[in-house]
């Protein structure tokens, strides 16, 4: 039987952690009392679970969800490829070593999407062919650095690799270099960002790209987190507003992390069952809410979403 594939996970390499512990700004790792904390720049951040980074224990809650294989990435929100060149290539050096090592000890349990530096230049674009020469099957990509036309035509030369290269792109909420701090007003709850700003990001990725990305780069298998911040709900008003009347292509795909019944009825209905893949937002939240709700839509569904379509993405042949 074709494994089960979570494309949306996030883990943190040793290398890394130490990397966020040595910086005095943020994104940075602190201690405060018996807590370990997380400072970022957009947002408040908080505490920190590393023992939710252990890949022992991330292991073991793959085989409690009933995941055979997770592609984990660097979590965009943190900022790191929109900093200055020289720290941002730092730490993303620091991801890509620590993470190949684990992906190269997990048995073919873990994947990994490359990280894509944003102000480095030529520099940055050698260290993301350099990850994608040492496996990993893609790049994630912030979604503020294709949130319009012009900033998808100063990221070309990325997607032209991934194309060029047969790799996938990854497009998860997070800042660009420019944007602004997002959510660092005292009172507001450490969850408002995931509900009242990553859409908002991501839905400007998703249609900058239906406007100006997909006939450029037909060949490139793209993947927008959080079924790109509720597109198939705005996929009517996108119409209506733009005249457009085509829908996706097929190599344009949305994922399921955060969403349970209601909302993956309306991604199915909209996109088709062969245009989104599963993704959980691991550790951030649960596995159980959306693997219990692609299981009531019976095996044929639930076999493409979580086996057949994230293939596919990958170009997985094994």
């Amino acid at each position: 039987m074709p494994p089960r594939i979570d494309i949306h996970e996030h883990l943190l390499p040793p290398a890394l952690i130490a990397k966020l512990r040595s910086r005095s700004r943020p994104p940075m790792i602190v201690e405060d009392g018996d807590r370990t904390m997380l400072r970022l720049k957009h947002e408040l951040g908080g505490p920190l679970d590393l023992s939710k980074h252990d890949v022992e224990q991330r292991t073991v809650a793959l085989d409690e969800a009933g995941i055979d294989r997770t592609v984990v990435s660097l979590s965009t929100p943190y900022g790191i490829e929109a900093l200055p060149a020289e720290e941002s290539l730092d730490l993303i050096r620091g991801y890509h070593d620590g993470i190949a090592e684990l992906v190269a000890s997990s048995n073919g349990r873990l994947l990994a999407w490359a990280a894509t530096p944003l102000t480095a230049g030529e520099e940055g674009l050698a260290e993301l062919e350099r990850a994608l020469d040492a496996g990993m099957v893609g790049a994630s990509i912030a979604s503020e650095a294709m949130s319009t036309p012009q900033r998808l035509e100063a990221l070309a030369p990325v997607l032209e690799l991934l194309e060029r290269r047969g790799r996938a792109a990854f497009v998860h909420p997070g800042p660009a270099a420019d944007t602004e701090p997002y959510s660092l007003e005292p009172g507001t709850p450490k969850w408002w960002p995931n509900l009242a700003v990553y859409p908002g990001l991501s839905l400007a990725a998703f249609f900058a790209w239906r406007i100006a990305g997909a006939e450029r780069y037909p060949r490139l298998r793209i993947c927008f987190a959080v079924a790109g911040g509720g597109a198939p709900f705005m996929e009517e008003r996108w119409r209506t507003f733009s005249g457009e009347s085509r829908g996706i292509d097929p190599n344009l795909y949305v994922d399921t992390a955060s969403f349970g019944r209601l909302a993956l009825e309306c991604a199915l209905a909209t996109y088709g069952v062969e245009q989104v893949v599963f993704g959980t937002d691991v550790p951030v939240i649960s596995a159980e809410t959306v693997s219990r709700a692609l299981s009531e839509f019976g095996p044929a569904a639930e076999q493409a979403v979580v086996q057949r379509n994230p293939r596919r993405l990958l170009d997985l042949k094994e």
